[in-house]
Parts: structure tokens; C-alpha cells; sequence
């Protein structure tokens, strides 16, 4: 569709140029010379052409409209050397619209978007200046009647009144373009460095399109008899020549500019450092500020490679953000220069290369703090055996051994009393011996159970966590789906829930408790939820983190959620073959 749509308007522009060109040719009066016909027909075609080209590589951008509307502007004057005084009409008041699309060109490039209030005002007083300005010295002092086609809008003549309102016509008219090429200037000196480049093609131009302006406005105050219109004949078609071409130039350069992207892939292969990449980047889209930020799912957020998090959405008024993902998943994101969005091309190149050599700098440091992880989690296991070995030689000599110790005196001491004590006496100290023997077996079996309960073993996860509900200070409601489990998966799961509910009933303030183990796509499901104050934190007590490593040596993973004020949500996920 935009192909047919493309060869329809240059169809269109050759034929209004080869009308204009027969029309100014074989003029009767006012003959323009041949070198300045060829210059006003190639000028209107290139902006065509060109304005065809931007139009196509970015849809989005006005300029490649602006730029065929001007081109098409350029042939309205030449109604003028019709024998009509219709046409006439049209082509003094038309005429001159060319250069309202010039300033509009001009002001919005390289975007085609006015950047600020002043820029929308402008552009509009240039158009009510260009489409009302002839008013007063065509409509109300309008010259004398001409032998030939004339304007038949005209209400009053008068020769002197319309060389004098001309000449202030002419006057407003440099002020204007001064206005426009100031306010480009404006634009030029605060834009970035990548800005300046992309704006180069206009602000270069605009330059000698004002100065042709101006010069041939000027000349009719200097010149009022045209001794010197050869001279501007030539200088307005050739210095509008200039634009389309320096747009030109600029489109090749970005062409250049995106043959970078091959030396990038190369580079690429290399496996650069996270600095290296950001410059090489950087280098290839001419965009120092450009920065780099990775995308962290564990924290949820983008991190520069300074380590710093990045908040998208506070980058700045001039700074674009591209996103780069690999199978539907973020990996990082490009900060660049907003200019560079006129090349979507280019940018997308740039991320696609990139894509491969930013997954695999995600997935290095991704396994690097994995392996911070792990180091830090063996450290916590072997505080946490430590300890454990530490509570258990305490309990037991506190204990058992305590009580053992008792009985091994009170057997000798019978053993001494036999033959010279009373049978009741030895009977009695036999007796107590038997309850210690009695106390440190159920010491032994506390003791024993908190190591690995024997229900677990026994009956299976069901029952152990039924028996956790029933030994807990408030009400436990338990939900068991499970059948199967391996044995570590199900230890796993009970000690969890054993200190899950140990920690509500310290600290939660809950009046209920619910705990639930299903199956989920071979994994065992473990949630806690309780209706207590909430503010839970994994990451400040020792016993849920310790679950948490006991669970990631078996891939498992677990999560919390405590709101303040909503109670707490403990979830464990653990792989496990499920019969």
C-alpha cells in the first residue's frame, strides 16, 4: 500500500514539476531564465523525493510530509504564468505558503514535533503572516490593473500605497526568518552533541535559505526598479536546493552510521565487560550519555553497572528508554539520547546485537550471586550445625545424662546397701532409680523427635503436621493432599511448619492458623498463613532463613508476605518426584 501510495505522489510531483517548468518557460511576461527554472523544478522534486524517503523509513515522523508538501508548494507560483487571472489569484496568495512549511521544516526537525509553546506559536504566526500578509498590499492598495492576468480579489488601487505597504511587507518578512533561524540556532545550542548531529542537515541549511530570504526582500527596498532580478532569480531556487540535499547527506551518514552495527556484532564476540560493552554502545549509536542498565528479578529493578539501581521512569526530558529481551524476558534496558528515536532502525540493530552479549553478562551475574548465595548459605549451615551440636550437647548433659549419672549412683548405692540395710530401704532407692530411668528415656524421645520425629517416619507428613496442630497454643487447621514424598522433601516441609508455627505463636499475636501441602506441578506446596499483626521479616530472624537454606539445598524455594496489619503468608515451593 505505501509503495502505490509512494508512486502516486512522485507521479503527481513530476507531473505539477513538468507544468511548472512548461508554464515558467513559455511565459510571454516575466520569463524566469532557463538555469533558474531547472533549479526552482529540481528543488520542488528533491524535497518530494526526499520527504518520500523519510515518510517511508519512519512513518511517525512529520517531516517526511512536511518536506513533499513543500515540494509541492514550490510549483504553486508558477500558476501565475497561466492566462488566467483565477490562476493568478491563486499563485499571489499560495505562492508564498513554501516558505510557512520551510520555517514549520525548519523548527520541528529532525523530529517533526514542535518541542515547546514558543515553537508551536511561532510556527503558527508564520503561517497566519504568510497566508494573511498579502491582504493590505494585494486586496486593499493593490497596484494598478495590468494588461494581463491580474488579482481579482482586488478592492482598491492605489500604486503608491502598494509600493510603500510592499516595502513594509518586505521588511516583516526578514524579521520573520531572523525569528526562525534564531530560534533554530536556540535549539542548536542546547541540544546534546547526538542532537547537534541529528539536527546538522537543517541547521546548516537554514542558514543560506534565511540569508536568500532575506537578500531577495531586501533587494526590492534597495532595488525598486529590478536591476539586479537576474541575480535573485538564481539565489532563492538554489539556496532551497541546499536543504534537501543536506538531508540527504545526513541519511547517508546514518547509513554509514548503521554499518557500525556489523563492527559491534564483531566486537561483541569478544565478551566485553560490563564497561567495555556500555562504551562500545555507546560508540556505535555517537551517544556518550547513553547508559546501561540490567534487569535484576530478584530485586525486581534495573541496575547500572555501577551497581546502582535505576528508576525508569525519572531518566530525564531528553533521554529515551529502549528495552532489550530475549524469549519474552527483560534483560536490560538502553538510556539514550531522545534523538536517536528518529532512527528506530538503528536502535533496534543495536538491542538485537546486543540481546546475546547482555543475556549471557545477566546470566554471569546472575551466577554470581547465586554463588555469593550459596557461599553465604554454608556458612549459615555450618553456624547453624554448630549450634545445633552445641544445644544438643547442652540438652543432654542438662538431661539425660544428668538423670543417667543419678541412676548409676543410685544402683550402687542399692548394690552397697544389699545384706546390711532393710529390704524396704533398697526397694526405695531402686524405685527412684527406675523413674529416672523413666524421665531420661522421655528426655531421649524429646529430644529424639525434635532431631526427626518419629511420626514423620512413621506416618507420613498428614499425621506429623496433624500432631504439630494439636501440641500448638491456638487453633491450627490442617489441609493434606500429599501421599508420597520423598523423605528429605517431607522433613523439609514439617520442620518448616514447626517453625512457622513456633514463630505465630511467639510473635504474630494470631488467633488462627491455616496450613496447607498439596501437589503443583511436581512440587511440594507448603503454605502458612496466619491472622496475626504482620510485619514479618525472613531476612532478620535465623530460623525461617535457616528453612530457607535447608529448602535450597533440595531447589527449593521460599517466600514471605506480612503486610503490617494483614498477618503473614509463608509459601514453599520444593521439587520432588510424587508418586
Amino acid at each position: 500500500m505505501s509503495r502505490l501510495r509512494n508512486l502516486g505522489i512522485l507521479a503527481a510531483a513530476i507531473a505539477a514539476a513538468a507544468v511548472a517548468g512548461a508554464l515558467s518557460s513559455t511565459a510571454s511576461a516575466d520569463r524566469p531564465l532557463p538555469a533558474a527554472i531547472a533549479l526552482h523544478i529540481a528543488a520542488g522534486l528533491l524535497f518530494v523525493v526526499v520527504g518520500l524517503v523519510i515518510w517511508t523509513r519512519t512513518p511517525g515522523n512529520r517531516v517526511g510530509p512536511l518536506a513533499i508538501a513543500i515540494g509541492f508548494a514550490t510549483f504553486i507560483d508558477d500558476l501565475r504564468f497561466l492566462p488566467y487571472s483565477a490562476a493568478f489569484t491563486v499563485a499571489d496568495y499560495f505562492g508564498p505558503l513554501q516558505y510557512a512549511l520551510l520555517a514549520h521544516l525548519a523548527v520541528a526537525f529532525p523530529g517533526g514535533r514542535l518541542r515547546s509553546r514558543w515553537d508551536r506559536r511561532l510556527v503558527e504566526g508564520v503561517y497566519g503572516w504568510v497566508l494573511l500578509s498579502n491582504l493590505f498590499p494585494e486586496v486593499f492598495w493593490a497596484s494598478a490593473l495590468p494588461a494581463g492576468p491580474h488579482n481579482l480579489l482586488a478592492l482598491h488601487r492605489d500604486a503608491h500605497l502598494h509600493t510603500i505597504v510592499g516595502n513594509v511587507h518586505q521588511v516583516l518578512n526578514v524579521l520573520v526568518a531572523l525569528l526562525v533561524i534564531g530560534t533554530v540556532w536556540r535549539h542548536w545550542t542546547l541540544a546534546s552533541r547526538p542532537s547537534r548531529r541529528a539536527m546538522a542537515p537543517v541547521a546548516w541549511a537554514s542558514g543560506p535559505v534565511a540569508v536568500a530570504i532575506a537578500a531577495s526582500n531586501s533587494l526590492g527596498l534597495v532595488d525598486p526598479f529590478g536591476n539586479l532580478k537576474a541575480g535573485t532569480e538564481y539565489l532563492t531556487p538554489a539556496a532551497l536546493i541546499i536543504l534537501p540535499s543536506a538531508v540527504l547527506i545526513g541519511m547517508l551518514r546514518t547509513s554509514l552510521r548503521h554499518s557500525a552495527v556489523g563492527q559491534l556484532v564483531v566486537e561483541l564476540r569478544q565478551a566485553p565487560s560490563p564497561a567495555r560493552l556500555r562504551d562500545t554502545l555507546a560508540q556505535t549509536l555517537r551517544d556518550p550519555t547513553l547508559q546501561l542498565a540490567y534487569w535484576v528479578p530478584q530485586e525486581g529493578a534495573y541496575i547500572g553497572t555501577d551497581g546502582r539501581p535505576v528508576d525508569l521512569a525519572t531518566v530525564g526530558p531528553n533521554v529515551s528508554t529502549t528495552l532489550i529481551e530475549r524469549d519474552d524476558q527483560r534483560i536490560a534496558a538502553l538510556l539514550h539520547e531522545s534523538s536517536l528515536d528518529e532512527d528506530p532502525w538503528l536502535i533496534d540493530a543495536v538491542a538485537a546485537a546486543a540481546g546475546l552479549a547482555l543475556d549471557n553478562e545477566r546470566l554471569h551475574a546472575e551466577l554470581v550471586a547465586q554463588l555469593a548465595e550459596v557461599r553465604a548459605s554454608r556458612a549459615r549451615i555450618v553456624e547453624a550445625t554448630d549450634a545445633a551440636r552445641r544445644r544438643l550437647e547442652r540438652d543432654l548433659h542438662d538431661g539425660a545424662q544428668q538423670r543417667l549419672v543419678g541412676l548409676a549412683l543410685a544402683v550402687q548405692m542399692a548394690r552397697d546397701k544389699l545384706g546390711a540395710t532393710p529390704e524396704a530401704q533398697v526397694r526405695e532407692i531402686l524405685d527412684a532409680a527406675a523413674d529416672q530411668v523413666v524421665h531420661a528415656l522421655a528426655e531421649l524421645r524429646e529430644l529424639a523427635s525434635g532431631i526427626h520425629p518419629a511420626i514423620l517416619t512413621e506416618a507420613g507428613l498428614g499425621p506429623a503436621l496433624e500432631s504439630l496442630a494439636e501440641r500448638a497454643p491456638l487453633p491450627v487447621s490442617v489441609t493434606v493432599s500429599v501421599d508420597g514424598a520423598p523423605a528429605p522433601v517431607e522433613a523439609a516441609a514439617y520442620f518448616l511448619v514447626c517453625e512457622a508455627l513456633a514463630n505465630v505463636s511467639k510473635h504474630a499475636n494470631a488467633r488462627s492458623v491455616s496450613v496447607c501441602a498439596r501437589r503443583e506441578d511436581a512440587c511440594l506446596v507448603v503454605e502458612i498463613i496466619d491472622d496475626g499483626v504482620g510485619g514479618a521479616d525472613a531476612s532478620q530472624g535465623t530460623g525461617l532463613r535457616g528453612m530457607a537454606d535447608r529448602l535450597a539445598a533440595l531447589d527449593g524455594r521460599v517466600s514471605v508476605v506480612s503486610p503490617e496489619g494483614q498477618g503473614t503468608h509463608i509459601s514453599a515451593r520444593i521439587p520432588c518426584a510424587l508418586s
